[in-house]
């Protein structure tokens, strides 16, 4: 599997920042808002790997930079999902590890169907689910998943309230965002026992 350069990241970095920036400021966000989001869950990536034995600070450090990289293409037509898209970019740029980490990290709960995905293309997220499915989720991918879910806009925030900003954002039924919030505390517990130490503590949050 292949992975940028640091530098070679920042400078795809660089490129995607442009393209999101001009999507934001169309749709009235500030400017450097994506970008601020991309460094965070980078930087929430490169702190919980630094505590894992097992896991590249600098390769999670990469693949949080780059996560959402499909973002201009959602943002420029809804027919698209970041997901995918950014999977694509990647593989035809030839990097495998990105392109997989773009697609894995909406989907930490798991349950990849248009019915708990309803705010995307129902056919992205089939086809989403039909490629993970010959690539199941390695300790790289559940990091990003929990590094971007303790992201709210730019900011490290618990799971809980991230996930009720999602909830509010896109309107999402009660009981699925209870089960989502149940999966997101499995994925951080399972980083706690790595770590060796509570996540929050990691990134500089209190327990909830």
């Amino acid at each position: 599997m292949t992975l940028p350069t640091k530098e070679e990241a920042r400078e795809l970095f660089d490129y995607i920042c442009q393209k999101t920036d001009y999507f934001n400021c169309r749709n009235g966000l500030p400017e450097g808002t994506s970008r601020r989001h991309y460094l965070r869950v980078a930087e929430n990536a490169e702190r919980i790997a630094s505590k894992t034995p097992s896991l590249n600070p600098e390769k999670a450090y990469i693949l949080g930079l780059l996560h959402d990289y499909g973002e201009f293409k959602e943002q420029k037509d809804r027919r698209n999902f970041h997901g995918t898209a950014g999977y694509d970019e990647m593989m035809s740029l030839g990097f495998d590890e990105v392109a997989r980490t773009c697609l894995s990290h909406s989907f930490f709960d798991g349950c990849i169907t248009p019915e708990n995905y309803p705010s995307y293309p129902a056919d992205c997220i089939l086809r989403a689910a039909e490629i993970i499915s010959d690539n199941p989720f390695d300790d790289y991918d559940r990091l990003i998943q929990l590094s971007d879910l303790m992201v709210k806009t730019d900011q490290v925030t618990a799971i809980d309230e991230r996930l009720d900003f999602v909830a509010a954002k896109y309107h999402v039924p009660a009981d699925v965002i209870s089960f989502k919030k149940e999966r997101a505390h499995e994925l951080k517990k399972y980083f706690d026992n790595l770590c060796g130490e509570d996540v929050y503590h990691i990134l500089g949050l209190k327990n909830d």
